[in-house]
């Protein structure tokens, strides 16, 4: 009898944490999501010319520094409940749209961010709460 007592608690603790864990990466990634659509949305309303480059304004510069600094701080934490590798595209996402944003370059940023909101969404969905995920 204590020991299927023993069992049960241990399993209800075990499906707790992985709940928790659920709830902490659907946060993260409803974050990113959020993030990354107001950057696009800053980045697209900001006149540029071909020939030159594009001057972002101080807000949106900070902004996706704000958002590399955020997935940097949670990416460690993350990796205890997700690949590795699936992490790596979003990393390397953010990279690749903050360098061309603080370059100036309009047409690459916003190609860079658009690719960001698609590893967001992507895994947003894989890694979303559900049973198969908890188990």
């Amino acid at each position: 009898m204590t020991r299927t007592i023993c069992v049960l608690v241990l399993l209800l603790a075990l499906v707790g944490i992985a709940i928790t864990e659920q709830i902490c990466v659907n946060k993260v990634y409803t974050h990113m999501g959020t993030e990354t659509m107001a950057i696009i949305t800053m980045v697209k309303s900001t006149p540029y010319d071909e020939d030159k480059k594009a001057e972002f304004d101080e807000t949106t510069i900070a902004r996706i520094d704000s958002l590399h600094d955020y997935w940097r701080k949670r990416e460690r934490t993350l990796g205890i409940a997700i690949r590795h590798i699936d992490l790596s595209y979003i990393s390397d996402a953010i990279i690749y749209a903050r360098n061309f944003v603080h370059s100036g370059n309009w047409e690459e940023s916003v190609g860079g961010l658009a690719r960001l909101e698609y590893f967001v969404k992507s895994y947003h969905e894989i890694y979303k709460l559900n049973g198969v995920n908890i188990l």
